[in-house]
């Protein structure tokens, strides 16, 4: 039984295979549809690329089949009304998916990966919906592809990739060492709308917290990529498609009693007419657990009205301690704090968005998002299974300046005459568990 399990699995592997080689020359790389924000560990990619001999003798073809469950419960407050919400946790969602590997010659190898997202629904998805409780979007109970591509590796030349991909500086921003859950993106209130205390009940507005507290990182899309040799803990990795190119630079270096893992990378998108510089590190002393993470980002953008051109930036730190205190598993306790400020101005805010009239109140002029948090997670490594809690808690600064509406359907208004905005601030508790397979 066992044999013929075996011969089943390497002849669906070798099908796919063939699949590949025979597409693979036909690849045009076109611009990617955005998915969400990509989260794989920088190990991940790392010993993708490393693994450039496998088996020898007559079984030259490997084939792993893997996935991951995250699942938490969210209880929020948008500083008006609170609910709560069973979710997918974005920050390392629910997949499942296949890599295929086989071995040209010595040195040289060719693989292929798939990967399917199962969010239903995606904690960077729900909303604040206008009767109080979590918003749901339409198409959330449905499967996505999340990565399909091929590869071809080389020991001594690299590796290039072909497909549906994350481009060079994906993940950049979220290199940490400690906290496996919890990093410099909104994973929570991405999609919450902002709101304000300007009647009973309060407004509602377009604007969510992921346009003002973005941490400008990467969507995957269609990419043709290129990934060094690891020289030194060094991998420079590039990446472009029609309206995309970027490049990123890692490193990591293990020490006696210290590691360190860190990325800086520059994408330039001429689609969304934006260019940004992001980065982040990570540091931890093993023998006390003790570590920090620190990550930054600036974009310059064209906006929709014309203003300042002042780029939006932030940045975030994160320190704690990571220990294995008691014998199935590690324990890290953290607190963390970030700044977001400047993004998304110069562009309109409307009000009572989920009604057939939306009212365009104004335009933008300066934005600024303060968090905060603290979590705690336990490991099970013989379950390879994580449980986690965690407290955030975000703080707006919003102004801008009213429409005059001289001219019928324009909105107008006076950049002079400002006014800040009395924006609610936003609460989230989080209790989850990631059991991976």
């Amino acid at each position: 039984m066992r044999t013929a399990v075996a011969v089943a699995r390497g002849a669906l592997a070798l099908s796919v295979w063939a699949v590949v080689v025979g597409a693979g020359v036909k690849v045009n790389p076109a611009r990617g549809e955005a998915l969400s924000p990509c989260c794989d560990d920088l190990e991940e990619r790392l010993a993708e690329l490393e693994t450039t001999t496998v088996r020898g003798g007559a079984d030259k073809l490997s084939f792993r089949l893997y996935g991951q469950v995250n699942r938490a419960l969210l209880l929020w407050k948008d500083g008006f009304d609170s609910s709560q919400h069973v979710v997918d946790n974005h920050t390392s969602s629910s997949r499942f998916g296949f890599v295929s590997q086989a071995t040209i010659k010595p040195g040289l190898t060719a693989g292929y990966r798939l990967e399917i997202e199962a969010a239903f629904p995606s904690s960077d998805d729900v909303f604040n919906a206008p009767d109080g409780h979590t918003g749901i979007p339409a198409g959330s109970n449905q499967l996505g592809v999340r990565q399909n591509y091929w590869t071809l590796a080389s020991k001594d030349l690299g590796g290039v990739s072909v497909g549906y991909q994350s481009p060079a500086t994906d993940d950049v921003t979220i290199i940490n060492l400690g906290s496996q859950m919890n990093d410099a993106p909104v994973h929570y209130n991405n999609a919450f709308r902002i709101r304000l205390d300007l009647a009973k009940p309060a407004i509602i507005t377009d604007l969510t917290w992921g346009q003002i507290a973005h941490n400008v990182d990467s969507l995957r899309g269609n990419f043709v990529r290129y990934d060094t040799p690891i020289v030194n803990g060094l991998l420079l990795s590039a990446a472009v498609n029609n309206d995309i190119w970027d490049v990123a630079l890692r490193y990591q270096k293990d020490a006696k009693a210290f590691r360190f893992a860190g990325g800086i990378g520059y994408m330039h998108d001429a689609s969304h007419d934006f260019e940004d510089v992001r980065g982040s590190a990570s540091l931890i002393h093993d023998p006390s657990g003790l570590y920090a993470s620190v990550a930054g980002g600036v974009r310059n953008a064209r906006h929709s009205l014309a203003g300042s051109d002042n780029p939006a930036y932030f940045y975030y730190a994160q320190g704690g301690i990571s220990k294995q205190w008691v014998s199935f598993g590690k324990t890290t306790f953290y607190a963390d704090y970030g700044l977001y400020r400047d993004f998304n101005i110069d562009e309109p805010l409307s009000i009572n968005p989920d009604t057939n009239l939306p009212v365009v109140w104004g335009t933008l002029t300066s934005t600024e998002v303060r968090r905060w948090g603290f979590g705690i997670e336990q490991g099970f490594d013989a379950a390879t299974t994580i449980l986690y809690a965690q407290a955030h808690f975000y703080d707006p600064k919003i102004v801008g300046y009213p429409c005059d509406f001289v001219k019928p359907d324009v909105c107008g208004g006076d950049p002079a005459n400002t006014t800040s905005l009395p924006a609610g601030s936003w609460q989230g508790f989080v209790l989850g568990a990631r059991i991976q397979f």
